[in-house]
């Protein structure tokens, strides 16, 4: 096995806890089989996008751990799948704000150069 998956199998392994080796294994498995069979660039973000995610998300990783979300399953999900109910929920209030605030302008003012000097950009 490539030095780099080994040491991915490993951090999913830690991340996971100590009885995991089998699901981090297959983790990883799917995370290399999902990027062609290539440890290139996209492959180690997607790594440490999911190392990271199972450390930072508790109910995640007992999904994870029981079985309720398949390594496979797990590969595939992406960032917003992966985030914590609080996260999701600050993603949700943010995108409502925007909306409404691109909504409700009163008058939208365009943004280019002065009018009165139309020349300024003429050498």
């Amino acid at each position: 096995m490539d030095p780099v998956r080994r040491k991915g199998t490993q951090l999913l392994q830690q991340a996971l806890g100590a009885s995991s080796e089998g699901v981090a294994e297959a983790i990883e498995h799917e995370i290399y089989e999902s990027h062609e069979s290539k440890v290139d660039d996209s492959y180690k973000e997607s790594l440490r996008t999911h190392l990271f995610n199972l450390k930072q998300n508790d109910p995640l990783r007992q999904r994870v751990l029981s079985g309720d979300i398949t390594p496979a399953d797990f590969a595939q999900m992406s960032t917003d799948d992966m985030a914590g109910p609080e996260l999701r929920m600050t993603e949700q209030h943010l995108r409502r704000q925007s909306i409404t605030d691109s909504i409700f302008h009163d008058h939208i003012r365009p943004r280019h150069r002065n009018q009165d000097n139309l020349d300024e950009d003429k050498p």
